[in-house]
């Protein structure tokens, strides 16, 4: 590789490399399984790289050797493992994963694992079948989270390359009918899950009506779960203010009422969630566990609200235990605050950025 090359340009190989595994991974699902696995993994780990890269070449490398330049752009360095990459996506970029993104993508990188060192190759056609059945769930589910990653909170990281995405898409959609054997022996059992009060919608991931909400109560966060692919998606139902018809958001904080047509948002959706009341007693006794957060998993700033024991992200739904604040602007996030001191959080350069500005 020639020494001038620059980082966008090993950015871009990166991209480029990312998307040719994932189109082999697709072409070879049916002959080659072991092979769609592996490359499959390749694709979710070059992406995360790709972002690692964007941010700075420093970041690709593994803790345990020393950046050098020389070694990048000659190929002859150690990159970071999954969990090293998520760690600095969270604590570095401040774009982390979410912990169903990072469980899917750990499972991916585990099957991968199996199937390098104890792949064997099915002896009859129903296992077969169940193997890759069992491959297909698991690579639309995890891509269905890669994708919206890639096109919704990377979107600027990754434009360039919608086109390519887009067709990527289009081709492992096409695979979820390996799962409709799974679908056909489970009708009877939506039909009786349907009577017992679950509403089922088609699955955003497999394409098949197994998508489960199965909690109708309002006001509190839910998973939807599919019976076929195993994904798993947040929703959220209110009462609409206008009309009293129930308004189900899924996985952020905008809808609209199918009644009488209003359009809701994540400041709205923070309004009618907020509990005023209890904001207020715990402002006056110094209380400040009820303030309004921000989200560092989709940077949705004053859109984490209090639920009680749990908080709640408008924007993006997700769930979390506790805020901190930020040791440098005292902002409460759902973030590891640790380093932010120095680094800041995702609305503040933090004391590093303090000093740039003095200089």
């Amino acid at each position: 590789m020639s020494k001038d090359v620059d980082t966008h340009e090993l950015f871009c190989r990166l991209v480029r490399n990312a998307l040719d595994f994932l189109s082999h991974s697709i072409e070879e699902l049916e002959k080659f399984p072991k092979y769609s696995v592996i490359h499959f993994n390749a694709a979710v780990e070059l992406f995360l790289k790709a972002r690692l890269m964007h941010e700075h070449w420093t970041l690709v490398i593994s803790k345990s050797k020393e950046p050098d330049w020389d070694n990048i752009i000659s190929g002859g360095f150690q990159s970071v493992s999954l969990d090293e990459a998520a760690s600095r996506l969270k604590k570095i970029v401040r774009s982390g994963l979410t912990d169903q993104e990072l469980s899917a993508f750990r499972s991916v990188t585990k099957h991968r694992n199996k199937f390098v060192h104890f792949f064997h190759e099915a002896d009859s056609e129903v296992r077969n079948r169940e193997m890759l059945q069992r491959i297909v769930s698991q690579q639309l589910y995890a891509w269905y989270l890669l994708h919206k990653l890639i096109t919704r909170r990377w979107d600027k990281v990754f434009r360039k390359w919608s086109q390519q995405i887009a067709e990527i898409d289009k081709k492992l959609r096409e695979h979820h009918e390996f799962l409709r054997v799974i679908f056909n022996d489970l009708k009877k059992e939506i039909e009786k899950r349907v009577a017992a009060g679950s509403q089922f919608e088609q699955c955003h991931s497999c394409g098949f009506k197994s998508l489960e909400y199965s909690d109708q109560s309002v006001n509190e966060p839910h998973e939807a779960a599919c019976l076929v692919c195993d994904l798993v998606d947040r929703y959220l139902l209110i009462e609409c203010p206008n009309c009293n018809a129930i308004v189900r958001f899924e996985n952020e904080g905008y809808g609209n009422c199918a009644r009488c047509g209003k359009r809701f948002d994540p400041d709205e959706l923070t309004e009618l969630l907020s509990n005023k009341d209890q904001m207020y007693l715990a402002f006056k006794d110094g209380d400040n566990s009820w303030d309004l957060g921000n989200c560092s998993d989709c940077d949705g700033y004053h859109t984490v609200v209090r639920l009680e024991d749990s908080y709640l992200c408008t924007s993006c739904l997700g769930t979390f235990e506790s805020l901190a604040n930020c040791e440098w602007c005292n902002e409460p996030n759902t973030g590891d605050m640790e380093e932010s001191y120095f680094m800041g959080c995702n609305f503040c350069d933090g004391h590093a950025g303090w000093d740039q500005e003095s200089d």
